[in-house]
């Protein structure tokens, strides 16, 4: 198991038409998102227009989900959804989709074999919660984007300050607790082998 915490000069962010884009993670190292050779790819948005665009992105799969605002996502021939806080919406890249509203996100892609999935965790303050690691994934990556985090492994402890990501390859079958001097909200992302 190989254990990393990325911080913010780590990423990249770009503007495009409608607010900007930061790159939190993609795999493998060497790929690059305008070559679109990545495996996955994880990354966060702000949408600061109130209608909006999305990029057609053929032979990738998206999962999309709001961290705060709100929006309504519209794939043209295919469904619509409204999103608030923590709710997610999973479309293929090559969908016409457009967006109302306005709202920090965090997006997976993935192509190819690759399957992945997004969820959110909530950890209260001085509680702990205890979370098991599935060793069927390549890869779990907790994204702090409200608070800090502890986790605590059972043969060390990591912390991960607010915006931060820990990436965790190679997961085992083994329980860690997590816990916070304050109120966390975490994105986690699954990639399966």
């Amino acid at each position: 198991m190989k254990i990393d915490i990325l911080k913010a000069a780590d990423f990249k962010t770009t503007k495009w038409a409608g607010g900007s884009t930061t790159e939190l993670y993609i795999h493998p190292p060497t790929a690059n998102y305008a070559g679109r050779n990545f495996d996955f790819r994880i990354s966060s948005a702000t949408v600061e227009i109130e209608q909006s665009n999305f990029t057609k992105l053929p032979e990738v799969s998206r999962q999309l989900m709001v961290l705060s605002g709100s929006i309504k996502v519209s794939h043209k021939n295919h469904h619509a959804v409204q999103l608030r806080k923590n709710d997610i919406d999973s479309f293929e890249g090559n969908w016409e989709t457009t967006a109302v509203g306005t709202c920090v996100d965090f997006n997976l892609m993935t192509k190819g074999q690759n399957k992945g999935k997004i969820s959110s965790i909530a950890v209260s303050e001085e509680k702990t919660l205890n979370f098991k690691l599935d060793a069927t994934c390549e890869f779990i990556i907790f994204y702090a984007y409200d608070g800090k985090l502890q986790v605590d492994f059972s043969s060390e402890m990591r912390n991960v300050n607010q915006g931060e990501l820990l990436v965790i390859q190679h997961p085992i079958n083994e329980v860690v607790k997590l816990q916070s001097p304050e109120n966390c909200a975490l994105a986690v992302v699954y990639i399966y082998k």
